[in-house]
């Protein structure tokens, strides 16, 4: 089944400055996401470590591979489980969802930024 997957760029700025199981985000028949799929560390953040080819996020070129999810709508996700998380992300099509991450930036520091995405559906091969 081919699902036709849309996104909409709505805004990126960072916020400030700061110096394996994965879990598909969204995608099931009554609510869709953004085609994020991550793992936790010890400390329980989670790692962005694939996006799902044609999924809104991947789409978006908003969302980076090892990018860490730090809030989803204003919730901080630390130390939640995967599957809050994922229900979290998840909701109905064409609905926007806000997504704070924290980024490992190539000078070493660390940057806050938040993206709106909007939740479409998508396919996972």
């Amino acid at each position: 089944q081919f699902f036709a997957c849309c996104t909409s760029r709505i805004q990126e700025r960072p916020t400030r400055d700061f110096n394996d199981d994965n879990e598909r985000a969204g995608g099931s028949s009554q609510d869709v996401g953004l085609g994020i799929a991550f793992k936790p560390d010890k400390q329980g953040h989670l790692e962005v470590k694939r996006l799902v080819k044609g999924g809104p996020a991947e789409k978006s070129n908003l969302i980076k591979l090892g990018d860490v999810l730090h809030a989803v709508d204003g919730e901080n996700v630390l130390g939640r489980s995967r599957m809050e998380v994922v229900n979290l992300l998840k909701g109905p099509q064409g609905t926007k969802v806000k997504v704070k991450v924290l980024r490992p930036e190539p000078n070493g520091k660390k940057t806050f930024y938040d993206f709106v995405l909007e939740r479409q559906p998508f396919e996972d091969i």
